[in-house]
């Protein structure tokens, strides 16, 4: 930890993340509020003459509710923000007393999960948290999620929660040892893309798929990702190829982004503008093979086959939250530009 004047500062393991704070006591804890009490309690107890006494508990009983709230005024005095460029990674005790503010971009929203992979009923005995940074915003339940067809909001036992807007708050609802919630930026993920089609995260938690069950040409299949907000697919990694499959099976046929150019001989994907040599490929056996006729187009179907683009496939469509452009900055300042840290005020 390093210290700096009135602030101190500590480097987050996660990146692009910014704490900040706007506490006006900072030396404010449930143990230093009951020690106010215990000493309102020994001052009046003294000043009347009664020490040590079945009067004690008569006047800590009448005064209580005062208490109760000088309490209640030290425990609100802190707010902090926090503003998740891409990860944060915090310890709800750690800022137990203070109110969190958390945003990230205005176009994307906010993934709650627990740092060590549990179900969230853990997290929601000890903290609660708000969809929007208002005093009368709702609080986010699991029970209000969006439960996918596919993908890991299929689950029954969730391991994370949304907002549905760039900005939560948390709250504290009782005192905890450890409890480390990891805050990502997602794209917002919708139920379906209308008629026939199913959306859900299929790959991770901050990414959205769509399959859309109606049989088009590649190019058609482009328009109709671009015009819901998405790309037609571009696949990365076996990873994300393997849970397509298991979401979607490997009956038929869908589209890619993916395209041969023939006067440079190469594929690439339209929807990363990434060749797709040197990287990840899984063509069938004996693909790619028409290449020199009019199979220029990519389809999978547990594995990679050139098809002509005209061919009426089903396809999906995928949104990454870098496919998003960022609208906002952290809280109206200029967004960080040294490692992400944790600052008190």
């Amino acid at each position: 930890m390093k210290t700096l004047t009135s602030t101190h500062r500590t480097t987050a393991p996660d990146k692009h993340s910014e704490f900040s704070s706007t506490c006006q006591t900072s030396g404010s804890t449930i143990n230093g509020t009951l020690r106010t009490v215990e000493i309102h309690l020994e001052r009046l107890t003294e000043s009347i003459g009664v020490k040590h006494s079945p009067c004690i508990w008569l006047l800590s009983f009448l005064f209580f509710p005062y208490w109760v709230q000088d309490i209640a005024i030290q425990t609100e005095a802190c707010i902090k923000t926090l503003y998740v460029e891409d990860t944060a990674l915090i310890d709800v005790a750690e800022h137990q007393n203070c109110i969190l503010q958390i945003e990230t971009d205005q176009n994307h929203v906010l993934r709650f999960s627990l740092a060590h992979s549990e179900h969230f009923e853990r997290a929601q005995e000890f903290v609660s948290i708000y969809d929007g940074i208002e005093d009368e915003s709702p609080i986010i339940r699991l029970e209000n999620q969006i439960r996918h067809e596919v993908g890991l909001t299929h689950t029954e036992l969730l391991d994370s929660v949304y907002t549905t807007k760039s900005a939560a708050h948390l709250r504290l609802k009782k005192p905890t040892l450890s409890l480390k919630l990891k805050i990502e930026k997602a794209v917002n993920c919708p139920f379906n893309l209308g008629s026939e089609s199913q959306c859900g995260r299929v790959v991770d938690g901050v990414a959205c798929y769509c399959a859309t069950f109606t049989k088009r040409g590649q190019s058609n299949h482009t328009t109709y990702c671009r015009d819901n907000g998405m790309k037609l697919l571009a696949i990365q990694d076996l990873n994300e190829e393997e849970k397509l499959y298991a979401a979607w099976g490997t009956l038929v046929y869908f589209w890619t982004s993916a395209s041969h150019n023939k006067t440079s001989g190469t594929w690439s994907w339209e929807g990363t503008m990434a060749n797709i040599y040197p990287g990840y490929a899984n063509w069938a056996p004996f693909k790619p093979n028409n290449t020199l006729t009019d199979g220029t187009c990519m389809a999978i179907k547990n594995g990679w086959y050139d098809d002509p683009c005209v061919n009426l496939y089903d396809a999906i469509c995928e949104l990454q939250p870098e496919d998003v452009p960022n609208s906002t900055t952290p809280f109206g300042t200029p967004e960080p530009t040294e490692p992400p840290t944790v600052a008190d005020v």
